[in-house]
This record gives C-alpha cells, structure tokens and sequence, in this order.
C-alpha cells in the first residue's frame, strides 16, 4: 500500500483535471510517463500534460496501475486465476460502452501500458468472436467503403481468413 512519503507525479487530463499517482507505480506500467518525466516535460507546476486522454479516461487508468501496482507488489508468485479479485476488478474495468472501452485502448495504447493494452485489445477481439464481418461493422459503426468488385478482391486475396473454422 502507499504511504504518505512517497514521492508523487502529477498529470493533466485533456479537460484540465490534475491526478496524482505514485510515481513507482506509474513508472512500473508507464513507458511514456516515464519518458515524458526523465526528460523534463513537466510543467512550471510539476504536471505532466496528457493531451489525449480525458478525465475520466485517465481515473480509469490510474486506477488500474494503483490496483495492480500494489497487487504485483503483494502477490509476486500468485497466477491470476477467476476467482481472485484483481481478475474481476479486470473484467468490470473493460465490461464498459464501446466508447468508453475504446477511449481506455487508446489511453493506454498513448501511454504505453502494455498489459492494459492487451486487456482491452482482448476484450474488443472478445466481441468480435464468431460474428461476420456485416455484424462487426454493424457493432463498432464501420462503414464499408469498398465497391463490390474491392470487396471480391480482398476475399479473394485473403480466401483463408473468410473459411469456417474447423
């Protein structure tokens, strides 16, 4: 857990929003942070600016570093399993509107965070499993742009991704 003495890296949201985070357990998950302190891109304030992700993106993250910072740091041998709580605490942090679970890819994508970048990655493929490509764009709101004839090129060119699995 954090104790009062721990040094502390200030960030601001798109919006304006100033949050602070352990500087450990941002430094942990974060490459960009990291980067972004090591050469100085703090503010006259001490704050670090996030340009491209909002306030409530950004809560969302720290969230996500402070819980598995602290977990990590409690549970070094322990593999995740279904019923432990930072498995659930996973799953009701992407169980979210597709807007919100973009903007969270996004924001960690931005950031750098590589194991929320596979959570979200996965729970975005997770929706995807067993639909056709009509019912994917239908999901995520994706405009087929391609004549009839581009659309026959590319199922041709790529025969194997449009076969039935076995």
């Amino acid at each position: 857990m954090a104790s009062d003495d721990e040094k502390k890296v200030r960030l601001r949201s798109k919006d304006g929003q100033v949050f602070e985070v352990r500087e450990k357990a941002i430094g942990a998950f974060s490459v960009t942070i990291t980067g972004m302190i090591g050469a100085g891109c703090a503010d006259d304030d001490g704050v670090v600016e996030l340009p491209n992700v909002s306030a409530a993106t950004l809560s969302r993250v720290l969230e996500y570093v402070e819980r598995h910072f602290d977990f990590d740091d409690s549970h070094s041998s322990f593999i995740p399993s279904d019923d432990d709580p930072l498995a659930r605490f996973d799953e009701e942090l992407v169980s979210v509107d597709n807007d919100t679970l973009f903007d969270l890819l996004e924001a960690a994508n931005f950031l750098n965070i590589v194991k929320l970048l596979d959570l979200t990655c996965k729970a975005v493929a997770e929706q995807m499993r067993g639909k056709t490509t009509d019912e994917i764009r239908k999901k995520f709101h994706i405009v087929n742009d391609y004549t009839k004839e581009e659309e026959e090129d590319v199922r041709m060119e790529n025969s194997w991704a449009f076969e039935e699995p076995v």
